[in-house]
Formats: structure tokens, sequence, C-alpha cells
């Protein structure tokens, strides 16, 4: 029994010889690790809840691998009341430029419907596309320093999208749950992204 308090950093060992004595920790340390268990528990919960979900109320997931269904996707993405990327214009770019140019022509023309919020890799291209979001009303930023993402990752409403770029391909979770835990992990890399 000592031993697990002493595992859950309720008690300390301390020896005397060969023997073990046992005294409580400081109230105030115990306080503090159930804080930080009780809230990194809510921050995973939405999602524990969603793949809880029984029935009809489990994901629909799709997966596509053919650039014209990709495309689909994303403009599938345009009815969206609120869009969250975690991306790289760059990297889309490289795969599929016609339609990051039709993005890029939506921004100034200002055609947007949704309430968009970006988190970009930080390259020049991902600089370029974050001041042309702020002309359009919209909220972006750059990574924090040292996160390098090798996928690309989209909330619109109740979708959670990831997009990978070596193979070419994009999977669709349908769930409010998940799209919600997601936009919560979001808000929280959102706060340390960098403004350009």
């Amino acid at each position: 029994m000592l031993e697990r308090l002493k595992k859950l950093g309720y008690v300390q060992e301390l020896k005397e010889g060969k023997v073990k004595k046992f005294s409580a920790s400081d109230p105030s340390r115990v306080l503090q690790n159930a804080s930080a268990a009780a809230e990194s528990l809510r921050v995973v919960m939405p999602l524990i809840k969603a793949l809880q979900e029984k029935g009809q109320n489990k994901p629909k997931i799709e997966y596509f691998d053919d650039k014209e269904s990709i495309i689909a996707v994303y403009h599938s993405f345009s009815n969206a009341k609120k869009l969250y990327y975690l991306a790289s214009i760059k990297r889309l770019f490289d795969v599929i430029p016609d339609e990051v140019v039709r993005w890029t022509d939506r921004l100034r023309n200002q055609r947007l419907k949704s309430k968009e919020k970006y988190l970009l890799q930080d390259s020049k291209e991902d600089r370029e596309w974050v001041r042309l979001v702020e002309k359009a009303g919209q909220e972006a930023k750059i990574m924090p320093k040292g996160l390098k993402m090798y996928t690309d990752f989209t909330i619109a409403d109740n979708l959670f999208c990831i997009t990978s770029f070596d193979p070419f391909y994009i999977v669709v979770i349908h769930s409010p749950g998940i799209a919600v835990s997601a936009a919560q992990l979001f808000d929280i890399i959102w706060l340390s992204g960098l403004k350009v």
C-alpha cells in the first residue's frame, strides 16, 4: 500500500540504514499533481467521449488517395462555418498548385463564408500566406519554433481531416466529438503560435 502511495506522489520514502520510513508529501505538491492530472484529463475528455460513442454515433471515416478526390474534399471546406488549418501552404502548393492559387484568389477577393484560422509552417511561402489571410480579415500565425509537422490537419465544422504528403492522401473523419477535441488541441497550440 505504501509503495502505491509513493508512486502516486502522496508519500516519500526515507531510508535510514536498512529501515525504510515513509513520510507524507508536501500537501501543496500533492494538490499541484492532482490539478495537473485533472487539467490533462479535461483536455482529452471530449476525445475520450467521442471514441466511446456507440451505435449510429460512430464516426464515419473516409480515405481518398487520388488528387481529384482530395481537391473535392478541400472544396467542401468552403461550406464550413468554422475552419482551422494546421498546415503548410508550401507543401500543399507542391502537390496541388492550381488549388492553392484558387484559395489565394478567394482570399484576395475576400469571398469567405467561414471564420478561418491558420497555423502554418515557418517558410517564406507560409509567411506570405499569413499576411494574405490577415488582409482578408481572418486569423493566422506561424507554428511555434521547433514544431515540425509532416501531415496537415484541417477541422471543418464536424470534420477532422488528416492530409499526408508522402504518399499523398487525405483521411476524413465525420465526428462532432473528434472535431471539437481536435479544435481544443488546435487552440492550445495556437496560444504558442507566432505573429508575422
